[in-house]
């Protein structure tokens, strides 16, 4: 049992008193905003030292002892024959939060997930402009452009240099990373919430471990956006034990079919799997329960709890407690906390960094991290009134902003190809809509004769995206206009 200082029966009365003070809309808009800044923020921030092998690496790269800010810096990208250099801007965010503002843009106005846009055309589309994925999120955006595939139909392996992953067994944090916009737009409605994590986690990820991680994250986001006291802590923590032991699989009749596939030639059924994963939750709970009481050091908790292993460092599981820990053991000091995070070199420093940045905007709003911080963001703006908009969602009070304008209206014209791009260029891309070629990147490839254009999009609506041309083929999501 996890060791608690109150009784279950209180800390559930004292979440019920919570939810009773209601929030102002100004104040909710201000946490959500707060939430998707800050976790863009962490993103940026643990993206610099995401493959970084040590401290002395670190110093080698970058001439830090440690990343206390952002900087510009660049990594080598696209495999030995096709790879070249990616320049990443200070303050440059990654999948992380490229995939938040995809689920964000396939939330309807009454808080629930339409994910069938998501499945069609966010998600696939995001491929063009994807920046520090990892091979699971990305072989599942691929295979759901499948004829036969849905949200609970995207079944599948991955090849690998050791063999092969399936999908079944893929729980790694992709889909913890993405869904706050979720719980954004449902503060007070965790089971509307709680069903769409469900939806939105099982389109890339088959493991519990995803799953349960993408839950209890979203569960934590909840409690403190309706939490008044500033300091919650080891309370926190209790709360998540509590309810990682009664959660259970809901009762969506869609997700029948999936776990029927999901069983087929299984030893463990996906139930029995799901328990033990449960009890691995509660146990690092405890774990990280018992660190925050005995001031242990965030180096050894995270060692506990895999996050420096190379085959357990990106946990699903692993890293959103790793980052609601880090955010529980000092929240006034969220921006400290996401240093701390981006720091624990060897671990995925950028997904844990992103969850505590989440949950300190999600308990204290946009201030919680510096205004230097915050204008330093990639397309800060445009994640602020994401952050709005979710909130005015969630109270009832939304807006038709147009997170996805499209090209409803505008005469297209050639297929944008690598021949034919320049600076100044006008554009529109089939979800994203009109944007402005700002910049343009040619380089070298090792396969003699061939060459690599990268080329930036400011779009309208607020986004920035950095797409690669390596063939003269037209796009087909990208149009001059």
């Amino acid at each position: 049992m996890l060791e608690v200082v109150k009784s279950s029966l209180f800390i559930n009365e004292l979440v019920m008193q919570e939810k009773n003070q209601l929030l102002s809309i100004d104040s909710l808009q201000d946490r959500c905003a707060g939430s998707i800044i800050a976790a863009a923020a962490g993103d940026a921030l643990g993206w610099m030292t995401e493959f970084i092998r040590s401290h002395n690496d670190l110093k080698h790269k970058m001439g830090l002892e440690q990343v206390t800010d952002y900087q510009s810096w660049s990594k080598r990208v696209g495999g030995r024959f096709q790879g070249y250099e990616d320049y990443i801007a200070a303050g440059e965010y990654s999948d992380d939060t490229q995939l938040t503002i995809c689920t964000a843009a396939c939330i309807s106005f009454n808080g629930c997930f339409d994910y069938h846009p998501f499945c069609k055309f966010e998600y696939p589309m995001w491929l063009e402009y994807a920046r520090g994925a990892g091979g699971t999120v990305k072989e599942a955006a691929e295979k759901i452009q499948r004829k036969s595939a849905d949200w609970n139909s995207n079944f599948f392996s991955r090849k690998m240099k050791e063999g092969s992953i399936d999908y079944r067994d893929g729980g790694a944090n992709g889909a913890a990373m993405r869904i706050s916009p979720h719980v954004l737009a449902n503060v007070g409605r965790w089971e509307q919430a709680e069903a769409d994590i469900w939806r939105n986690s099982i389109i890339s990820h088959g493991h519990p471990r995803a799953i349960v991680g993408a839950l209890l994250y979203g569960y934590a986001l909840q409690t403190v956006l309706q939490w008044s006291e500033p300091s919650i802590g080891q309370q926190l923590i209790e709360i998540l034990g509590n309810w990682v032991k009664q959660l259970q699989i809901p009762k969506i009749p869609a997700l029948k079919t999936w776990l029927t596939e999901w069983n087929k030639g299984r030893v463990e059924s996906f139930e029995v799997v799901f328990e033990k994963t449960k009890q691995e939750a509660v146990e690092w709970l405890r774990l990280v329960w018992l660190g925050l009481r005995k001031d242990e050091s965030p180096q050894n908790i995270l060692e506990q709890l895999g996050c420096f292993d190379q085959a357990t460092k990106g946990s699903g599981l692993a890293t959103a407690i790793a980052g609601v820990y880090l955010f529980a053991r000092q929240p006034e000091q969220t921006q400290e906390s996401i240093i701390t995070a981006a720091n624990m070199i060897g671990s995925d420093t950028d997904s844990i960094a992103a969850f505590v940045g989440g949950l300190g905007g999600a308990a204290f709003g946009l201030e919680v991290i510096s205004e230097k911080w915050r204008s330093q963001i990639q397309d800060a703006p445009f994640l602020i009134c994401i952050g709005e908009y979710l909130a005015k969602i969630s109270a009832g009070e939304h807006e038709k902003m147009k997170i996805r304008p499209g090209y409803s209206g505008i005469k297209l014209g050639k297929a944008l190809c690598r021949q034919t791009v320049h600076k100044d260029m006008r554009v529109v891309h089939c979800r994203l809509g009109a944007g402005t070629i700002t910049e343009i990147d040619k380089q070298s490839l090792l396969t003699q004769g061939r060459t690599v254009t990268t080329v930036r999009i400011n779009f309208d609506v607020g986004q920035s995206c950095k797409l690669a041309f390596r063939a003269d083929t037209p796009s087909k999501t990208l149009f001059i206009i």
